[in-house]
Formats: C-alpha cells, structure tokens, sequence
C-alpha cells in the first residue's frame, strides 16, 4: 500500500482577518486608548494620594459626619467613614484598573469593550462627583480623561475598526 499526499490541512487561524486590518487602527480608537491609559494613571495616583493622607482623609470625612448628624453615635460615624474611605480607595482601583485592562481589547477592535467603557466612563464620572470633595481635582481630571477618551471611541471612522 502506497501513501498518497497528506490530506490537506484545516486553517489554523481561529478567524479570518478582517477587512479593514490592513488600514490599520483609526487615530481616533488610538487616542481612546491612550486617554484610557492616562485615566487608569490618573486613578492611581489619586489613589496613591489619598492613602499617604489617610488619617487627613479620615479625620475630613468623620467631621463631614459629624456636621450632618451631631447626635450620631461614634460607632456609626466609624462605620460610615470606613465605607466612605473604601468606596474612596477601592472605586478608584476598580476603575483605573479596569479602565486600563479593558483598553487593550479596545485597541484590538472589540465592540463589548467599546460598550464596557462607556460604562465605566459613566461610573467614573459619577466616582468623581462623588468623591471629588475629599480627593480633589485629580479626580476630576481623571473623570475628564475617561470622558474624552469616550467620545473619541465614538468619532467617526473609529466605528468601521469595532466590526
């Protein structure tokens, strides 16, 4: 028994490229990534911040408290100033992170990662708001960075790269 020609192999590319790679990426989803990228550095550092005057922070928010509701025990006043200084630390983790990690299938032409950062856009704006009264202006950079990096995710052209 003689051996024929090998049968011929099935493509080991799990999908077809496709038709607008050879343009390349549109400035417009480069600069959102870049933003992004700006926007989870922003996040850190406020953060960073935030956690070198800790006992600053504390001090502000339990006072804050303290204003609203004089006749509240101390035990609660601890626990609304821990809940605020997690929302703080942890909301700005959380979407820094994300934000960044999200960004590299962002640039690779994901369309669930344009949607997922819209949202996250949409969060950060509402964290700046939020927290922008103990963490200062840095976090009102970041929400702008989250925000630009946005709308250049939808400018036109960008739409043909999220097919």
């Amino acid at each position: 028994m003689t051996a024929g020609p090998p049968p011929p192999r099935p493509d080991t590319v799990p999908l077809a490229p496709r038709p607008f790679a050879a343009q390349g990426r549109p400035r417009a989803v480069t600069v959102a990534g870049w933003l992004w990228l700006l926007a989870g550095a922003l996040a850190v550092v406020t953060v960073v911040l935030v956690i070198g005057r800790l006992d600053a922070v504390r001090a502000e928010l339990e006072q804050a408290v303290r204003d609203r509701d004089p006749s509240a025990p101390a035990e609660r006043v601890a626990q609304v100033v821990d809940l605020s200084v997690l929302v703080i630390v942890g909301g700005g983790l959380v979407f820094g992170i994300t934000g960044t990690l999200l960004t590299v299938a962002l640039r690779g032409g994901r369309r669930w990662a344009r949607l997922t950062l819209t949202i996250v856009a949409v969060l950060v704006v509402a964290y700046g708001v939020l927290v922008y009264s103990t963490t200062g202006w840095l976090v009102l950079a970041y929400a702008a960075a989250a925000l630009a990096a946005t709308v250049f995710m939808y400018l036109p052209g960008g739409g043909r790269w999220f097919a």
